[in-house]
């Protein structure tokens, strides 16, 4: 087992989705209970509200979109 792992799952809230943007937030509670769970302070996000946007992988490698149709 690394250092800074623990069973303990990433928890937040979804505050705002409309499908292809996403806002999560992230409580100081649920931060404090990482840290006490011995999670690595680099490996975890703080406190806040993050803007995420869905499905920008495909977005930046478009040649991979293809070979996923093929295998469907």
């Amino acid at each position: 087992m690394s250092e800074g792992w623990c069973n303990r799952p990433f928890v937040f809230s979804v505050v705002e989705d409309d499908g292809e943007n996403v806002t999560i937030e992230v409580s100081e509670e649920d931060y404090q209970k990482d840290l006490a769970a011995g999670v690595d302070e680099e490996l975890i996000l703080k406190p806040g509200r993050y803007k995420m946007k869905r499905g920008g992988f495909l977005a930046r490698h478009p040649e991979l979109k293809e070979e996923i149709k093929k295998r469907a």
